[in-house]
């Protein structure tokens, strides 16, 4: 290979695969992996007790997120797993528990000030004790699934490459339009609520860039997601089921505001709790990286520093 091919797909810094063939040999990887192996161990399977085959399909699905993830960084950057942001490092269980604390604030005070206006009232189903179980049990286990799912696969493996191989105001920028056009799709979709989840995206790559880590925004996905369809009933993403809700939120106030049938992330509310909720991750100073985190800007020097040809050692004969 000539030294201008060669050029092209290694970086001779680090004497490594380019950020981008990364990118996208870990998306090509993934994007068939996923609907390879989900697809046929789905029509093996039946449901289990409390939870729906869709929830199974999700937690499938994720399992292979973290095997395409763990195959890139094993044998394409040559680094540790827990170097995406995945390790049990002094201070995990406060990220993680700091995370499911503050989404649960946000939804929580997004609901009372609509319930306060007169905007949303919840309507139960009047399900027994016996029904209710497997609704927690199943919004819990899925909501779990895809917090850290979508994490791993948005902040993880890809938004940390587009990062190194850009800086990360690009790299928080692109993978959070990235994340609102997965979404796109959805049921009831708006342009607002697209716009929110793109502001999901930045809300959620500065709790992974403060930390160094992933708990932190792996804990905010999970608890918003979980009380915004679980506790308060209202369209995740725009998706509702009888599975995941006791009840149903009826929404009565203007669409701009509340979401609609989009649910809260489609309103202006949602809009104004996503930027505070940002701004508090990077300006409290409760937030902050844990001690033992792995840092890639250390992995690059000591990188750099390994490719460095190895010092003469002085001739036996001439001391």
């Amino acid at each position: 290979m000539s030294p201008g091919i060669r050029r092209i797909f290694i970086d001779p810094e680090l004497a490594a695969l380019r950020a981008g063939w990364r990118i996208a040999l870990f998306l090509a990887m993934t994007l068939v992996a996923i609907p390879v192996v989900t697809g046929p161990v789905m029509m093996l399977l039946k449901p289990v007790q409390g939870l729906p085959l869709p929830t199974i399909a999700t937690i499938i699905s994720y399992v292979m997120v973290t095997l395409t993830t763990w195959v890139a960084l094993r044998f394409v950057d040559k680094r540790p797993f827990h170097s995406v942001g995945i390790s049990f490092h002094r201070g995990w269980g406060k990220e993680l528990g700091q995370g499911l604390l503050f989404g649960t604030g946000m939804m929580t005070l997004i609901f009372v000030i609509e319930n306060a206006a007169g905007m949303v009232v919840i309507e139960f189903r009047g399900l027994t004790p016996e029904q209710i179980a497997p609704i927690v049990l199943n919004g819990l286990v899925l909501y779990t699934a895809v917090g850290y799912g979508e994490e791993l696969l948005f902040r993880g493996y890809l938004f940390q490459s587009f990062a190194e191989g850009t800086n990360k105001i690009i790299a928080t920028l692109s993978v959070s339009l990235l994340f609102a056009a997965a979404h796109a799709g959805n049921p009831n979709v708006s342009l607002f609520g697209l716009i929110n989840v793109a502001l999901a995206g930045i809300w959620l790559s500065a709790a992974y860039f403060k930390t160094k880590a992933l708990w932190l925004p792996v804990g905010l996905h999970i608890s918003w997601n979980f009380f915004q369809g679980v506790i308060f009933s209202y369209p995740v993403s725009g998706t509702t089921s009888d599975t995941t809700q006791f009840g149903t939120a009826v929404v009565s106030g203007p669409e701009w505001l509340t979401g609609g049938t989009f649910g809260p992330e489609g309103g202006a509310l949602a809009t104004l709790m996503l930027v505070l909720g940002t701004l508090l991750i990077i300006y409290w100073p409760w937030v902050r990286a844990a001690e033992g985190v792995w840092q890639y800007d250390q992995w690059k020097e000591d990188r750099k520093r390994s490719l460095l040809p190895a010092e003469p050692q002085p001739d036996a004969a001439q001391q």
